[in-house]
């Protein structure tokens, strides 16, 4: 008599997303500006790798080049919106608060990558923010033709305040997620406390741009305010100013 009693049979695994691995290798060819660039964009772990190598000082030229004038840029689009002092002034003010947000975020980025028991050093995660910051830098320069047709196109000050927190948050994801991977790369620990300060750096900037106002409009009679605020009544008063 046969058994006609089957054992089960495993089920196909699902198919699912593997996670980004930030691939550290050589830059090919010659390194200058424009390979740099497409490095940044395309294999950052190159940039990375680089930036721990004999190309070090190069490198570095070459993200400090990419950071200035992209946030300088995209500053100038903004102050476009209200001319006069503006077009100087919100190009300083943007690239002085993107400056300063890394100086401050800093430490506690590399306090908590070491106690998430990633064995990095402080000169590694300064290259991990430094690129992640570059990165962020780009793709704002990216967003400032969009942003240039809004500025010539309307006077609603809310309108542009609510686009430039859009693309500065467009830019900070994909920044964060550069600094998460690069990270990550020495190490395959430490996700729950990049997130925390993830929430530290995406507040440190909105605060930032909170003592620096105005970004948006009107330029004051002053380059900075002396009136103490918290970054949410600034830009609720921003959003709702028409």
């Amino acid at each position: 008599m046969s058994d006609d009693t089957q054992s089960p049979t495993t089920p196909p695994e699902l198919p699912h997303s593997e996670k980004q691995v930030l691939k550290q290798e050589p830059m090919p060819g010659e390194i200058r500006l424009p390979t740099t660039i497409d490095a940044l964009l395309k294999q950052p772990g190159q940039i990375f790798y680089e930036l721990s190598q004999d190309n070090e000082r190069k490198i570095s030229m070459h993200l400090l080049a990419v950071f200035a004038t992209s946030f300088l840029v995209f500053g100038f689009v903004l102050g476009l919106f209200s001319g006069g002092t503006q077009l100087w002034a919100a190009p300083l003010k943007v690239l002085l608060g993107a400056f300063v947000s890394a100086l401050i975020t800093f430490p506690s980025l590399y306090v908590f990558s070491c106690l998430s028991g990633i064995d990095i050093s402080f000169k590694k995660a300064a290259g991990a923010l430094g690129i992640g910051l570059c990165l962020s830098g780009l793709v704002l320069l990216g967003l400032c033709p969009v942003g240039w047709i809004f500025s010539q196109s309307t006077e609603s000050v809310s309108c542009m305040a609510f686009f430039a927190l859009l693309f500065w948050g467009v830019g900070i994801a994909f920044g964060c997620s550069l600094i998460n991977r690069a990270i990550e790369s020495e190490s395959s620990r430490g996700k729950g406390y990049f997130v925390f300060w993830t929430g530290i750096f995406v507040v440190v900037t909105l605060q930032m741009s909170t003592s620096l106002r105005p970004i948006v409009g009107p330029a004051e009679d002053t380059f900075l305010q002396h009136e103490k605020k918290f970054f949410l009544t600034h830009w609720m008063e921003t959003l709702d100013a028409d």
